[in-house]
Order: structure tokens, then sequence, then C-alpha cells
């Protein structure tokens, strides 16, 4: 017959009740500062106003909670190579007064690497994300 060893056998008791019990623990940190965060509020707020178009939406991508980009135009440059064109929106900064500090940036990147072709600063979200979208459009017709 078999030797039991008690100490050994609560120990392995003890981790299996231990894994079984975490099963229902939520394995990701749910950050609560980020629903009632006003920044975060006012990004998602002017997103969801203006940017009805399904196809515009669907090339959008999160880099972070207050920044997006739409990209992959690509263009022909002068020197016969193509290069690819994103543009990316920033809230920047949004006070308690309510002052907001806005930023869209178009990039232009090829094999070799990535420079930034414009960057323009708003105040107003709306003024912000119109601009962004002519943008998109600019790049997407040519």
């Amino acid at each position: 017959m078999g030797k039991v060893f008690l100490k050994q056998f609560k120990e392995k008791l003890a981790k299996r009740h231990k894994s079984i019990s975490e099963l229902g623990k939520p394995s990701i940190k749910i950050e609560f500062d980020d629903f009632v965060n006003q920044r975060n509020q006012t990004f998602i707020s002017y997103l969801s106003k203006y940017l009805t178009n399904s196809n515009v939406r669907k090339k959008l991508v999160k880099i972070n909670p207050y920044t997006i980009k739409c990209g992959s135009f690509a263009r022909s440059n002068n020197y016969g190579t193509e290069s690819v064109f994103h543009v990316t929106l920033s809230l920047l900064e949004l006070s308690k007064e309510g002052h907001e500090s806005w930023e869209c940036s178009i990039y232009e990147s090829d094999d070799v690497s990535e420079n930034e072709v414009k960057s323009t600063t708003f105040d107003n979200g709306q003024v912000a994300i119109e601009y962004f979208l002519s943008q998109i459009i600019n790049l997407s017709n040519n």
C-alpha cells in the first residue's frame, strides 16, 4: 500500500479549492475612473455626434483613450514609390473650466521613415472633428 502524506494532501486540496474559487473573479481590472473621467466622456461624445458614416468608423483605430487614427491611404510620391498616409485626432487637454485643446495630424510613411506632414490645433471639438473628417475625405479622394 502507498503511504499517504497528510500535509502534502492538504496542500494540494487547498490549492485546488483556491483555483476553483478564483474562476468567478474577473481577470482584468476595470478602471472605474474611466467612466467618470470628463475627458473620456467629452472625447466619446464628440465622436458619437459626428462619426455617423459607417465606412469611416470601420477604418478608425483607437490608439489610446484620447486619440484615434484613420489611415492607410496609399498615394504615389515624387520618387516613384508609394507612401501611406494616416490622420490622427487627439484630445490633448480638457481643463476644469471647459477649455479644450485638440490636435489633428497627418502622417506620411514609406519604407524608410514616418514623417508628420501637417499638424493643426483647435480649441473646439466640433471644428476639430469636422477638419479630421475633411482630411480623411481629401486623402481618400486623391
